[in-house]
């Protein structure tokens, strides 16, 4: 089991709690960071803009397969770092934590990203492409919930990227599982992290063996 308490100072929490059994959706808003994050969380959101990132804050919600009226925003709060490159149709987006970003220590999500690991792509061409390959391919989660409602982290501000789909690990890093997926076949979306992430391999450009690599 990982130690989750590694990243405790910096994460504002991936877990995904369904907020009671109401089929409206709530209009609370994100919160903002902890008072415990501190003057580390303040460098971790400084670094991403220095990084020409852009701080933004999502909500965990379900069923956003559907109408917008009818998606449920859970209890999952988290400010995450995006970048974007491109324009018009072209424009494309990665979303990333900010403990993946600062850390000079490895994350499963950012191990996963560097790795770049042949996708595991679904027998069902109806299937979500990054959501399975996160799950069976690199032990990632991005699932809300056993149906087809669907889910993702949710920013209604933003113009076209109001919808990220989360590949989220068990030491609580979370990446943008298309980016993900587009990465690990040659194509960059947004930014290439690896450029990014204070995070460095090991000598000769090793990473840890996590996935396989």
């Amino acid at each position: 089991m990982t130690d989750r308490r590694r990243f405790a100072g910096l994460v504002l929490g991936v877990a995904l709690v369904v907020a009671g059994c109401t089929g409206a959706t709530t209009t609370s808003p994100v919160a903002s960071a902890p008072a415990s994050a501190g003057s580390d969380q303040a460098a971790a959101e400084q670094y991403c803009t220095d990084q020409g990132g852009m701080l933004v804050d999502r909500v965990a919600t379900w069923n956003t397969n559907a109408d917008q009226s009818q998606w449920l925003q859970l209890a999952g709060r988290q400010r995450f770092c995006e970048f974007e490159m491109g324009a018009g149709d072209e424009t494309t987006r990665i979303s990333v934590d900010l403990v993946t970003l600062y850390s000079e220590e490895p994350t499963l999500a950012g191990v996963a990203y560097l790795s770049k690991v042949k996708p595991t792509l679904p027998p069902q061409p109806s299937a979500n492409p990054a959501t399975y390959n996160c799950q069976e391919g690199l032990g990632g989660s991005a699932s809300f919930g056993n149906g087809a409602a669907g889910g993702g982290w949710v920013d209604t501000s933003q113009p076209v990227f109001v919808v990220m789909d989360m590949c989220a690990f068990e030491d609580m890093s979370a990446i943008d599982a298309f980016g993900i997926l587009y990465y690990a076949d040659g194509t960059v979306r947004g930014a290439d992290l690896a450029t990014k992430m204070r995070y460095k391999p090991g000598p000769g450009n090793r990473l840890p063996a996590i996935f396989g690599n």
